[in-house]
């Protein structure tokens, strides 16, 4: 493994970022988290990417923050602009990265071209990136796909997100423990109160959970059969599912038996949104499912995860060319 450090400057820049931030921040402004297209349509597959966004006017800054697990990122500060007539935004790294990656490995610049999307109550940033570098990873003249969501309630205050997350994956960090605690006198013991449960929706509705993408895909078909599989042992789990929050099958129980829908798809580029909502968990948590997308071309295989704490989001994008 190698790494490359931040220097005095980056230190200055995100101990000064809060400085750039103000009161009344625009549409854009806050933490974007999603997945980035890491290789080409042949052999897909997706990693984890975070943005911090601010935006002033027209202006965009910020970082871009794109990792793997805690063996794996790159930190990039990033500029762009906004069109806010057309939605359209134009992002680009930019100085020197700060990254940990394994050997033989080395960053890769993005640009992105991204279109901004409300479903729901859920603020989508969904298009293409392209990269330049002497890691394959950059894929020089493809345009693949990125979709991020903005998040309601980020892990760290905006202000210092970009040195909490580098702290933690430099150092690998766990939640900290409050120890002077132990240091008080000892109370009788209260037994603590059971963690809150999102009860399951209306049928109209998804559940306030949280969104976690877990899937890209990006077709050139816009008829889509997808089919609903349980993933391991057929355990009882029931789930619903709804697209771009609309519900499509409600309260069904997954088995070796499909569960059956169909798609068309009409915008191009426009994100659409997969959730699947565990309703209950079965006899073996988390609630997992297979799920099977074909066109008339393609056959995708996806593995979800969901539970009570999270839904389980797919967001397929339409690029006829």
């Amino acid at each position: 493994m190698h790494a490359v450090w931040l220097n005095k400057r980056w230190i200055l820049t995100c101990s000064f970022w809060g400085l750039f931030c103000y009161a009344g921040a625009q549409q854009l402004t806050g933490i974007w988290s999603g997945k980035i297209s890491r290789s080409s349509a042949e052999h897909h597959g997706v990693e984890s990417i975070e943005m911090q966004i601010n935006q002033s006017g027209r202006n965009l800054t910020g970082y871009t923050f794109a990792f793997k697990d805690t063996s794996r990122f790159v930190l990039f500060q990033m500029e762009g602009e906004r069109n806010r007539k057309t939605k359209n935004c134009f992002i680009w790294e930019i100085g020197l990265p700060a990254y940990l990656l394994p050997e033989n490995f080395n960053p890769c610049q993005k640009t992105f071209n991204l279109r901004y999307y409300k479903i729901g109550n859920t603020q989508y940033l969904s298009g293409t990136w392209s990269g330049f570098g002497q890691d394959t990873s950059c894929f020089p003249g493809e345009d693949l796909v990125v979709v991020l969501q903005k998040v309601k309630k980020p892990n760290y205050p905006l202000e210092d997100f970009v040195q909490q997350k580098f702290l933690d994956y430099i150092f690998k960090r766990v939640p900290r423990v409050d120890t002077t605690a132990f240091l008080q006198p000892a109370d009788p013991v209260v037994p603590a109160p059971a963690p809150a449960v999102s009860p399951v929706s209306a049928d109209s509705t998804p559940a306030d959970r949280k969104l976690e993408i877990q899937e890209l895909v990006n077709l050139a078909d816009s008829v889509v059969h997808i089919s609903l599989y349980d993933n391991a042992v057929v355990d009882g789990d029931t789930i619903s599912i709804f697209v771009d929050k609309e519900p499509v099958l409600v309260k069904q129980r997954i088995s070796n038996k499909a569960l059956e829908f169909n798609l068309t798809l009409r915008e191009p580029n426009k994100p659409t949104e997969i959730i699947m909502q565990a309703e209950n968990l079965g006899s073996i948590p988390p609630n997992t499912a297979l799920m099977i997308i074909e066109t008339a071309r393609k056959r995708y295989e996806v593995r979800l995860s969901s539970g009570f704490e999270k839904h389980a989001v797919v967001i397929i994008t339409y690029n006829p060319d």
